[in-house]
């Protein structure tokens, strides 16, 4: 895709995009970031679109980027609660006794080292993914690939279920 062809795409089919991403994530800053990703796939060549069907196919992929938005969100919630500085129990289930020592000691015996340090960088030094792609040296997708990974693994550990 040529950049003429983009810079009309992007006047056409912006306010749509940023309209809908604003009704599903109600963050002004968010809904950029999601219609900026899916013009930067177009760009790059990460993503390829029929002329025919442009306009549904741009707003399928910024709802399909925001539910994704949606999905981090809850996971992130829950390991901010998860990894908080609390005295309580950090799990509900049959081992009511997870302690914040015992989900630190997992991270550090148990996760490689870029993932480890992406997680601590993202959920303990409170980074965005892009602060955290930049000090690390690696793309946003390579940070949620790895806290994806990371969440699965510490969740099937500890056996924690999804609420």
């Amino acid at each position: 895709m040529t950049t003429s062809e983009l810079e009309i795409l992007f006047k056409t089919h912006y306010a749509a995009m940023f309209r809908l991403a604003m009704s599903l994530l109600y963050d002004e800053d968010e809904s950029k970031d999601v219609v900026s990703d899916v013009f930067a796939s177009l760009l790059d060549g990460g993503l390829a679109i029929r002329s025919d069907n442009a306009r549904g196919f741009l707003l399928t992929c910024v709802r399909n980027s925001c539910i994704n938005v949606i999905r981090h969100k809850q996971m992130r919630e829950r390991f901010m609660k998860l990894y908080s500085n609390r005295a309580e129990p950090l799990a509900d289930g049959p081992d009511d006794s997870l302690t914040l020592a015992e989900l630190r000691g997992y991270i550090d015996n148990n996760l490689p080292p870029l993932p480890r340090r992406i997680f601590t960088l993202r959920y303990l030094h409170d980074m965005t993914c892009q602060q955290v792609a930049e000090t690390v040296g690696v793309s946003r997708m390579t940070v949620h690939h790895h806290l994806s990974q990371s969440m699965e693994k510490i969740n099937a550990y500890f056996n924690i279920t999804k609420q």
